[in-house]
């Protein structure tokens, strides 16, 4: 019974994060001298699924939380026993339906997964779908007082993910940092970033978490061909792994794992403007206005630090308005507000010696230590001498959190956490639950867990917005919306761009994105700008940012403000897209771009692109990144043909296509079979109206049933999922016989406070010729052929010109069945 207990308490134990390991490691890669502890099993215990594996070094234990999801802790003899992870929240319910002892082998099955334990030597691997896709090399070892655990990687096998890796797509042969570092000006070939993440994807089809948030590395067969190995300077030697038979389960359990990303205020998906700084209220207003009068949607101004202070040195921790340049800023909020636009603040975790709140914080002790127990003050912090919050304190948050909550009463919308890596974290700092090495990659998680849980004491209706760059694996849960740090301003800053989005949203991090048009260094590039702006208009937030030079469109020449229009008002009119990629990223756990793999996982010729992307399940793009580019060659996935954005052109999948690139737009492919949903542009999202509804249909010419669910609820509310207050309309294609095809549209669920009674329906269906439709009958009744096409009168017209059919009529959310009859020729 004492044994149970034990391994119970192991599981659920919520004590702090273990500290008995306080070690330094260098992690050179050129030391070699491993103690591997090979070991041999003994016996195993089996305690309500979870089966304890005793070693002649130590114990093992495996735990089954569902049949595709495992979790693997090594415990080595007179090692440390903790347990605690600030990344998983899943509770193990899983269980192993079956065990078989043999001689050399222990099996362990579970519905989906079957788990198999090596007696001599002892290790593990992992069989799905009769395939092993990994197995532990020598599993646990200990070098130069750095634990961890080696992995068997194929020769074949390609690696994604381990949070933002400005390099290829494929991680294969590289050494890679755990340690949240920002890095200024980065262009593409950055290795270590700000965000780190402990997990990688295998397009074998599973997913490895290495659960130990202590300083570490991971080395994707850098240093050894075959071989992938996790380490740390400390902590419990846990991992988990995810099979699934395809990447979107892979997706959806990892989020179950560790958390889904909450929904976003549909603001969040608009232009979110912001630069490094707006200085004052007039400024703020007057370059608003400015935006608004040239006709660029906005939806927020993001204020940078000059809202505390009138200097980039000497403020910093001071978190209340500068009132000789915002006088009145609750006007201000209110002005911008009638406006459709949200104001955004930033906040940093340092507080300079200088300031009052210094005297506070450090008198409450809330300041993280040196180690006579002082308060820790960083003299060699950029912007002054410098202490910061222990944020593991759960006093130090609620300190925090009542800076926020006056500027929330007074209307400010979201927040921008900035300097959260920390940026500046010498190793003999001292928090309340370890070193500074031994907490530092999960300080941000701390700190966005505060937030977010205040947020819902005292404001449960309110979305929260969380600008962020750093955090651990599982921070998605406390709804952030990470960005790529400071980039360069050069065409190497935006090609690192498209595989940063891809790893970081394989890590479960939907809303990672880029400081559109660069942030640091170089100069005004007006081409540069507008390849910056054109992909981020398809990226999960479009954020103009950047410092020195003018971030705002408004600032660049007239083609450039024409062709940024153009693709601003391109993505507001696809907010019903947008906001639905939203949904499926909070009910599924799917990133918003994605790899053509995550789509295509048949087409092995997927795996190796990362120079284009799907912005969600139809859409795929093609960013231009390179000066003066005038061709490009875009492959577009098997399984499925493909139209071009722009002209409407068919092309078959599986190729290559060569297409010359001109300045006015970026290659974009829609998937045949696709419903694309539109709205009428608006200039606020606040505008954005759910009675007229475009619905653009690209015609399969497969017999394949077609199908879309579009996510929609009030937009702004917490809590509509778990309330049930949304709705999903429902569209499908379905092939009948040759020329006869039926169209449904339907909504189920059982809605909200601000759905419309009565919709404008107008669908387009793309790529059908002039003899698709000869007769055309809504729910039996027969439409007429109308000579013009004007959204909202009942009927169907035919645009020569553009080669589209337009069919429009009222919708009152009854089921719809379209049922279209072609011309036989």
């Amino acid at each position: 019974m004492t044994k149970i207990i034990f391994l119970l308490f192991m599981i659920t134990s919520i004590a702090s994060i273990n500290i008995g390991c306080n070690r330094e490691a260098k992690f050179t890669e050129t030391d070699k001298i491993y103690d591997y502890n090979e070991r041999r099993y003994i016996t195993h215990n089996n305690y309500d699924s979870i089966v304890e594996v005793i070693t002649d070094h130590g114990t093992t234990l495996i735990i089954p939380y569902e049949s595709n999801i495992i979790e693997v802790r090594h415990y080595p003899q007179n090692g440390p026993k903790g347990n605690k992870s600030d990344a998983v929240i899943l509770k193990p319910e899983g269980t192993f339906h079956s065990i078989i002892d043999e001689s050399n082998y222990l099996k362990l099955l579970t519905d989906s997964l079957s788990v198999v334990v090596n007696k001599d030597p002892f290790f593990i691997s992992f069989i799905y779908n009769n395939d092993t896709i990994i197995k532990e090399e020598k599993g646990y070892f200990r070098r130069n007082d750095t634990d961890g655990i080696r992995f068997e990687i194929d020769a074949n096998e390609k690696i994604y993910g381990l949070g933002e890796r400005a390099v290829s797509l494929d991680l294969i042969g590289g050494r890679y940092n755990l340690y949240n570092r920002p890095k200024y000006g980065y262009e593409i070939g950055a290795k270590n970033l700000n965000y780190s993440v402990p997990l990688i994807v295998s397009s074998k089809k599973y997913l490895l978490l290495f659960d130990n948030p202590q300083k570490g590395y991971a080395d994707v067969g850098g240093t050894e061909s075959g071989i992938l190995e996790f380490g740390a300077i400390g902590g419990t030697m846990k991992y988990v792994l995810i099979g699934g038979s395809d990447h979107k389960m892979i997706a959806t359990n990892y989020s179950k794992l560790t958390g889904f990303q909450p929904l976003p205020p549909i603001w969040a998906l608009g232009n979110l403007q912001s630069r490094m700084g707006y200085r004052t209220q007039e400024e703020t207003d007057s370059i608003a206005n400015l935006t608004i009068e040239e006709g660029f949607p906005l939806d927020a101004m993001i204020i940078d630090l000059y809202w505390f202070g009138d200097s980039l040195l000497g403020t910093m921790g001071r978190l209340d308005w500068y009132k000789p340049n915002w006088p009145d800023p609750e006007k201000m909020i209110s002005g911008l507000r009638k406006k459709g636009v949200k104001v955004v603040l930033i906040t940093e975790p340092y507080i300079l010696d200088s300031l009052k709140n210094f005297t506070i914080t450090d008198s409450l002790g809330l300041l993280a230590l040196d180690s006579l127990g002082n308060s820790y003050v960083n003299t060699e912090f950029y912007f002054g001498n410098g202490a910061l919050l222990d944020i593991f304190k759960p006093e130090a948050g609620i300190w925090f959190w009542n800076k926020y909550k006056p500027q929330i009463d007074i209307g400010v919308a979201g927040w921008w956490g900035d300097l959260g890596e920390p940026e500046n974290h010498p190793s003999d700092q001292i928090h309340i639950n370890g070193s500074a090495d031994e907490v530092h990659n999960i300080y941000g998680h701390y700190w966005h867990k505060a937030l977010y849980e205040n947020m819902r004491e005292d404001y449960p209706k309110m979305r929260l917005f969380n600008l962020n760059r750093s955090g651990y694996a599982g921070s998605q849960r406390y709804s952030i919306y990470p960005w790529t740090g400071d980039v360069s301003r050069s065409w190497g800053g935006l090609q690192a761009q498209v595989p940063l989005m891809i790893h970081m949203g394989l890590c479960g991090l939907p809303y990672i994105h880029s400081d559109a048009g660069g942030f640091a260094q170089g100069v005004m590039d007006n081409e540069l700008y507008t390849r910056w702006l054109q992909m981020s208009c398809f990226s999960p937030i479009l954020r103009p940012h950047g410092s020195d030079i003018p971030s705002e469109p408004v600032y660049f020449n007239d083609t450039t403000k024409k062709i940024v229009r153009k693709f601003m008002h391109l993505r507001y009119q696809l907010l019903p897209y947008i906001y639905n990629l939203a949904a499926e990223a909070t009910i599924n756990g799917y990133p918003i771009v994605r790899p053509l793999f995550f789509e295509f996982s048949k087409d092995t010729n997927t795996y190796k692109i990362g120079n284009e992307y799907m912005f969600g399940e139809d859409i795929l793009v093609f960013p231009i990144v390179e000066k003066n580019q005038k061709y490009a060659d875009i492959y577009l996935p098997k399984e499925s043909d493909w139209y071009s954005l722009w002209d409407n052109q068919i092309y078959s999948g599986g190729n290559i296509i060569t297409q010359k690139v001109d300045l006015e737009t970026i290659p974009i492919f829609i998937k045949a079979g696709a419903f694309i949903p539109y709205t009428n542009y608006v200039n606020t999202t606040d505008d954005y109206s759910k009675r007229n509804l475009l619905i653009k249909y690209y015609f399969d010419h497969s017999y394949k049933t077609n199908s879309y669910s579009m996510f929609e609820d009030d937009g702004k509310t917490y809590g509509t999922l778990e309330n049930n207050n949304f709705i999903y309309i429902l569209m499908e294609r379905e092939f009948i016989s040759e020329k006869k095809y039926k169209y449904i549209l339907k909504s189920k669920g059982k809605g909200y406070e601000e759905e419309p009674e009565t919709r404008n329906i107008s669908i387009e269906i793309i790529g059908l010729d002039d003899s698709g439709i000869d007769k055309l009958y809504l729910n039996g009744e027969k439409l007429i052929q109308i000579k013009n096409h004007t959204t909202g009168n009942p009927g169907y017209s035919y645009d020569v010109e553009k080669g589209i059919w337009n069919i429009n009529f009222k919708w009152v959310g009854q089921d719809v069945e379209l049922l279209q009859i072609g011309k036989i020729k």
